[in-house]
């Protein structure tokens, strides 16, 4: 499948930041860095994607500098996306967490792990909520498509001049968050993690 839709790619026109919620802000104002990988642009390690041995793989560690603004942050929300998925016009997030206290600037795989506290309950184990993959998880490590060659993998921070409050947030989406952030974005910053997986030699 990947060798047949490799010119499928480049989704970049659907990435979260280019949703109207950045429409005062369409250019970075934090730092997001992932401390075990390198600079943006680096490889993913194998523990951050489906070669884990737990077949899934885990968030990286990430850390990251509040804006430099005269508004206090109420709530960050982390999502990471992949834009070239072999699917025309679809970035799906691999984990999406909202409800990120404003003294939070670092996270890693623990903070992405759920919580088992009953259905339909999405918290991770600090606390934030979380809108389900496709897997119907927290979070999901990179797993680009045998031969489609390289995938990015753009975490991005947000920074929220209010807090999302949604009446059902078990029940929200990805498309509710979009709409809850405008008007409140005050600040953000990505970093991007590359994965492949090249056909054996």
């Amino acid at each position: 499948m990947g060798w047949l839709f490799y010119r499928i790619r480049g989704h970049d026109s659907r990435q979260i930041i280019l949703t109207s919620a950045f429409k005062d802000l369409p250019e970075p104002n934090m730092t997001l860095d992932a401390t075990e990988c390198g600079p943006s642009g680096s490889k993913l390690l194998l523990h951050h994607t489906c070669l884990a041995e737990d077949g899934i793989g885990c968030m990286p560690d990430f850390q990251w500098t509040p804006p430099e603004t005269d508004q206090p942050v109420q709530e960050y929300v982390l999502i990471c996306e992949d834009l070239d998925l072999p699917i025309p016009f679809l970035v799906i997030h691999h984990g999406l967490f909202w409800g990120i206290r404003p003294s939070v600037t670092r996270a890693g795989a623990r903070d992405a792990s759920i919580q088992q506290t009953g259905p339909n309950v999405y918290k991770t184990i600090p606390g934030w909520n979380f809108i389900p993959n496709l897997r119907g998880t927290p979070y999901i490590g990179a797993a680009a498509p045998l031969g489609h060659g390289p995938h990015r993998y753009v975490f991005t921070i947000i920074a929220l001049n209010a807090r999302l409050d949604f009446p059902q947030p078990q029940s929200i989406s990805k498309s509710d968050i979009k709409r809850g952030m405008v008007g409140k974005v005050i600040g953000w910053g990505q970093w991007t993690g590359i994965f492949e997986r090249p056909w054996p030699s």
